[in-house]
């Protein structure tokens, strides 16, 4: 395939609706230029803030031709992509990746942070199906926890873990995992989030009987596998393409994993620094 195929087809889109859904992180509806496509939870796009950079972004919505992008202002393309407003102008490109299975009919869903963003498409997508599900919302704060409108379901359980207990379960996400995983018979468990919480969450669940998909993030510079910087030790594995879902197999082949992750430059640096 040529390099042209491999990058996608860039499109311009104005954003249509922006929800404020923390004080710090938003929402971006925008109508998808080619709703033929087959999107999927799981999947991202590059999105190009003209005059700033280009940067790989989950779809966190998908009721076609709208899809959302989450954002938080870390550095300066998010904090870029967090000031515009509905009207202004973006570029896309995707989606890429892989995507989650949803075969499942009794589901844990885990998101810490940020990580929650994928993991509305994706939950919305598994009681559409009607499959039950489990979701744990894990933040710092109550204040920080990601709180969408979900299809309306009896199927759903929603559970929180915040670190100060202002909300729920008090300590990490992976603590709460600990109680809710024996209180259930899932057949699968997904989650997204800070690579060190799922690396927590490898360690509980590589010694039991329950399959699981994680999402991980990595730095992107083309979101195709051209460049690069997403490798993943041993193998070289690139997040972009053969990511950013993995399953519990492919997960315990990458000896990087809750180790390290890459800069920029691609040098590598301990997980959570």
């Amino acid at each position: 395939m040529d390099t042209e195929s491999l990058m996608g087809d860039p499109f311009s889109v104005r954003i249509k609706e922006k929800i404020m859904d923390t004080e710090n992180i938003c929402t971006l509806n925008f109508q998808f230029p080619d709703d033929s496509k087959s999107i999927r939870p799981g999947q991202f796009l590059m999105v190009w803030i003209p005059g700033v950079d280009e940067i790989p972004m989950s779809i966190s919505y998908w009721e076609p031709p709208i899809l959302g992008i989450n954002v938080q202002p870390i550095g300066p393309a998010t904090n870029a992509l967090v000031t515009l407003e509905k009207g202004d102008w973006i570029g896309v490109r995707g989606p890429f990746g892989s995507h989650f299975d949803l075969d499942s009919r009794d589901a844990l869903v885990i998101g810490g942070g940020i990580g929650m963003a994928p993991l509305r498409f994706l939950t919305n997508s598994l009681l559409k199906q009607g499959t039950h599900v489990v979701l744990l919302i894990a933040a710092r704060t109550k204040d920080d926890l990601l709180l969408y409108d979900y299809s309306s379901s009896d199927q759903l359980e929603v559970k929180f873990a915040t670190d100060d207990g202002s909300l729920g379960f008090k300590g990490f996400a992976t603590d709460a995992a600990k109680e809710i995983i024996p209180e259930h018979s899932f057949d699968m468990i997904y989650a997204c989030g800070p690579e060190l919480m799922m690396a927590g969450l490898f360690n509980i669940l590589q010694d039991k009987d329950i399959p699981f998909q994680f999402s991980l993030e990595r730095y992107m510079k083309c979101g195709c596998g051209i460049c690069g910087t997403c490798a993943m030790d041993p193998d070289g594995v690139l997040v972009c393409i053969e990511g950013p879902v993995f399953t519990k197999s492919e997960i315990s082949r990458l000896s990087e994993f809750g180790m390290y992750s890459r800069d920029s430059t691609g040098v590598k640096k301990k997980c959570g620094h």
